[in-house]
Order: structure tokens, then sequence, then C-alpha cells
């Protein structure tokens, strides 16, 4: 918001991965820019994992700019995944006297006190804490007024969101005239958790194959945004899907895309995730009125069908009865959800303004 007397904009330096790739917290900064940049001079750290021209990147070694960002800004806000860089910013923040807003967009399992200590100790010397699930602050000792609980959905803009290339769509149209009813999930990288696919892709391989075998007619794609640290485990994945037939009905690819695109082409949307924060996908699909079926390994949002999380059979059971019941796809459109973007604007503009002021 401009400064009434000085009428300069506020700076805000934004820590995280911008798209591309395109991921759950890219995606959301992404959007928060979009939102609030008439309001706020909007600058970024970028720690994704592909470098752009116009954008400071973490990966540019260059701590010179990095320190002359920070100094500049009026508000810091730190959206960052990974643990050491986040406390990094955190206390580089703190030594330069800077208002900082952290939003914790997931938290692992992690049970080892000292550990639990230390990133309290750190997340405690921000101003604000954006925690996007409650039970993120059952793990941690963060201070009750610093903390607010709030999601990280920000409606797409669908006027902004690119057309998907012309051999996804040729794929779209081919699954549809043959009748199949479309599934789609994705990941921003085939991460491995507690010696699990995080993101389920071997569970939607194998729902297909149970599926198909079941004579259902239909089609998956899975996407994957970012193959950093994850092309061999790629490249198993798409051998597999070869080797059990399932090439002329499972579209496993990488590339940026948009998946606000392929959820409004497809008719039901998966989150298998053996852990998770607040999923973007999950309420994309329910603001573009698709059923969602995801794991319970949280509490989802209202309107998510849910199955046991890891139970390949309890996936398909769920899966069959939402491919039985057309009442599902009747009423997707009835599942509530904000999305007046006019008011994640003010919400947002307001807390930076309290922030600034406080």
């Amino acid at each position: 918001m401009i400064n009434p007397i000085l009428n300069i904009k506020k700076s805000i330096l934004i820590f995280g991965p911008f798209p591309p790739p395109a991921g759950g917290v890219s995606v959301h900064i992404a959007r928060l820019n979009l939102l609030i940049k008439d309001d706020f001079k909007i600058d970024f750290i970028d720690e994704a994992c592909i470098v752009k021209k116009n954008i400071f990147s973490i990966r540019s070694n260059n701590p010179i700019i990095y320190i002359k960002k920070i100094i500049a800004a009026d508000v810091l806000f730190i959206q960052t995944g990974g643990s050491f860089l986040r406390k990094f910013h955190i206390l580089v923040g703190t030594i330069f006297l800077k208002k900082i807003i952290l939003t914790i967009h997931g938290y692992s399992k992690v049970n080892n006190f000292m550990l639990l200590k230390l990133d309290s100790f750190f997340f405690n010397l921000c101003t604000k804490i954006i925690l996007v699930n409650p039970y993120i602050s059952k793990k941690l000792t963060l201070s009750k007024n610093k903390c607010i609980i709030k999601h990280a959905f920000i409606p797409p803009m669908m006027i902004n969101e690119p057309s998907l290339p012309q051999f996804l769509i040729k794929w779209f149209v081919h699954s549809k005239k043959s009748g199949n009813t479309i599934f789609c999930a994705n990941a921003s990288r085939l991460n491995i958790l507690n010696n699990e696919d995080l993101y389920g892709l071997d569970m939607c391989i194998e729902l297909a194959k149970l599926l198909l075998s079941n004579s259902f007619p239909v089609s998956f794609i899975f996407i994957v945004s970012s193959l950093e640290n994850c092309q061999n485990r790629f490249n198993t994945y798409k051998k597999l899907i070869v080797d059990l037939g399932l090439q002329d009905i499972f579209l496993l690819i990488n590339g940026v895309f948009s998946f606000v695109r392929v959820i409004e082409n497809s008719d039901i949307v998966l989150r298998p995730t053996n852990a998770d924060g607040d999923a973007v996908t999950i309420r994309e699909a329910i603001f573009l009125n698709k059923p969602v079926l995801a794991s319970d390994v949280i509490d989802r949002p209202e309107g998510t069908l849910l199955f046991k999380n890891r139970d390949i059979n309890d996936f398909y059971n769920q899966t069959v009865l939402l491919l039985n019941n057309k009442s599902f796809f009747d009423n997707s459109s009835s599942l509530p959800i904000e999305n007046d973007s006019n008011n994640y604007r003010k919400y947002y503009s307001n807390l930076i303004n309290n922030v600034i002021c406080s």
C-alpha cells in the first residue's frame, strides 16, 4: 500500500522458489506477487533450481547483492522450505533488524527434541508466522501472538494461465473421445520420504493397473515439474509403465505446464501424498469444481474424498466408489471455497502493513 505521506511504496523481499519449475510453494509465490504488486514494491531472492535472467538467484552465490536486497527491504517475506536456508535468512534478517513474515508451508515429522527447539527458537525471531495447517504448531513451541493459521491457496487468475501445448490438448481430446475418465496428479519432484514415494506416483501407477485389469476406461496424467536429483527415478517409473502395459493410458511427463489447465481438462484429481502441508492442488480442484481424492495423512479441505494413507486397496476401493457414484461429479459444483481474489489481496496487504507498523 502506498505511504500516504511520502507516496512511496514499501519494499517487500520475498524468499523462496519462483516458477519455473511449478510447485505448491512457487505457484503460491507467483500468485502472491500478482496479488500485491500494485500495493508494494516486490523483489525476490529466488531459490528455484532453474535460474532466471531477471530475478536474483540464491544459487549465484553473490553475498553482496543478497545483503543489499535485505538492507533495502522494509519486510522480509520468507517462504523457504529448506531448514538450513530458512534459518539463515531469519538470522541475517534479524541481524539487520528487519520485520520478518515467515510462511511454513510444511513441516516434516521431526521428533528430535533439540531440532524442534532450535527451529522454534529461530521461528520465534520472526514478526509473524503463517502456518498453513494447525498441525505444525503442535510440533513446535511458537508464540501464539505471532502465529496465523492460513492456507496457502490463492485463486488462480485464469486469464493469466497459459494454454496447454498442442500435444497435451490432443492427448486430452483422444482420452475423452475414447470415453475414458481422466485422472490427474502432480509432483514438484519425485522425492522420497520415510522410504516411500512422497507424492505417490507409485500408487497412481498401481491404481491405473488395477482399474485397467477390472475394465474401467481410464486415462492418467502425472506431471513432474522438476527432475532435479530424481532423473533416474523418473526413468525407472517410465519403464515400469511400459512393463505393465500402461503406456496407452498413463502419461508421465516432465515439464513446465499450467496444472490448473490440466485440472480443468481432467475429471478427477488425485493427491496420494504421504505427508503434506496445505495442498494447493486440492484447493485448485475444489475451486474448479472437480472431485478430488486424497490421502488422509492430514485433515483435508471440506469436500475432499479420502483414502487411507499408502493403502492401495483403500485407494482402489474409494476410486471405484467415486467412479460408480455420479453424484460426486454432479455435486462438485457446490463445494465451498472462497474465490474472490480481491479478498486475498486485502488480507495480505493488511497483514504486511500491520507488520510494517508494528
